[in-house]
C-alpha cells in the first residue's frame, strides 16, 4: 500500500479560521492541498482566504445542526471526492451542572460531537475508494479524566473519543484511518472564549490551569507529520497523560489532585 502524503488532497477542516485549525490550514495550504475551510467567524475565514486564495470557505455554526446539515448539502453540490476530514472546531462552557442552561449544553454537544458525527457520515459516503483516507478528530485529555464545572465539554469529548475508537476498526475495511489527536494546552484564544454561566460567571471564577502553554504552530506540524507516518494516536507527552492513566488506577487520588490543581477548590466555597 502506498504511503500517505498531504499533497493535492481534498481536505475538509472545521475550526479552520483560528487557533490550531488555522495553523493546520496554513500548513496544508503550503503543501498544495485543496482546502474546504469551515468556521463560525466569517471575517476570519475571509482573512484566511485572502492569505490562501484558492481555498473554499463555509461560514457555519456547528452548534446548530441545521447549519451543519446545510454545510453538508453545500459540500455535496461540489461533487468532489474528499480525502481528509479534520474535526478541529470545538469550544467549552463553564458552569455548575444545576446552573447550566440546557440549550447551551446541547449546543456544546452539537459542536463538539454531533456535528463531527454528521460530517463523518457524509465523509464515509462521499469518499469510499481504494485510496487511503483520513479522519482526524481533536479530542481532549478531559475525555479520559473529566473535571468539575466542565460537564458538557468533558462529556462531549468523551463521546467523540468513543466514536473515534469505535470507528477505527469499523472503517478500516473502507481504507479510512480514524486518528485520535489529544492536544496539549495550546497558546491560542481557546481559554479566553470559554462561556461561563451561573455563579462562575457572576463571581468571575474563570479557567485555572497550571500547565504551561505549548506552541499551536509546533503542534500543527506534529499532527501533519505523524498523520503522514500512519500514527493513530497523536499527543505530546506530559504529566497530564500520566494523570489520565492514574485516574483509572487510583480514582480517589486523581480526585484529590484535580481539586488541588484546578479551580474546583475555589469554586466549591461559593456553592
Amino acid at each position: 500500500m502506498s504511503k500517505f502524503y498531504f499533497s493535492n488532497k481534498n481536505i475538509i477542516i472545521t475550526g479552520a479560521a483560528d487557533g490550531l485549525g488555522k495553523a493546520i490550514s496554513d500548513e496544508l495550504y503550503d503543501k498544495r492541498n485543496n482546502l474546504f475551510c469551515v468556521d463560525i467567524d466569517e471575517k476570519k475565514l475571509k482573512s484566511l482566504q485572502i492569505k490562501n486564495p484558492s481555498i473554499k470557505i463555509f461560514k457555519t455554526n456547528l452548534s446548530n445542526l441545521k447549519d451543519t446539515e446545510n454545510l453538508i448539502k453545500e459540500l455535496e453540490k461540489l461533487n468532489i471526492k474528499f480525502d481528509v476530514l479534520i474535526n478541529c472546531a470545538g469550544y467549552e462552557i463553564g458552569s455548575l451542572i444545576n446552573e447550566v442552561p440546557e440549550e447551551e449544553f446541547y449546543k456544546n454537544f452539537n459542536c463538539n460531537f454531533f456535528s463531527p458525527f454528521l460530517l463523518i457520515k457524509f465523509f464515509i459516503q462521499n469518499s469510499i475508494s481504494e485510496n487511503k483516507k483520513k479522519i482526524i478528530n481533536m479530542v481532549s485529555d478531559t475525555a479520559f479524566r473529566a473535571i468539575p464545572t466542565r460537564t458538557s465539554y468533558c462529556s462531549s469529548k468523551a463521546a467523540l473519543n468513543s466514536l473515534t475508537e469505535s470507528l477505527r476498526l469499523e472503517l478500516k475495511i473502507f481504507n479510512i484511518d480514524v486518528i485520535n489527536v489529544i492536544p496539549p494546552k495550546l497558546d491560542t484564544n481557546f481559554f479566553k472564549k470559554i462561556k461561563y454561566f451561573g455563579k462562575l460567571n457572576l463571581d468571575k471564577i474563570y479557567y485555572s490551569d497550571s500547565r504551561p502553554f505549548y506552541s499551536h504552530i509546533k503542534f500543527s506540524k506534529q499532527v501533519i507529520k505523524e498523520t503522514e507516518k500512519g500514527k493513530m494516536f497523536i499527543y505530546v507527552f506530559s504529566i497530564t497523560k500520566l494523570f489520565t492513566f492514574l485516574n483509572y488506577l487510583l480514582p480517589k487520588v486523581a480526585d484529590i489532585l484535580v481539586e488541588k490543581l484546578s479551580s474546583w477548590k475555589k469554586i466549591k466555597r461559593k456553592i
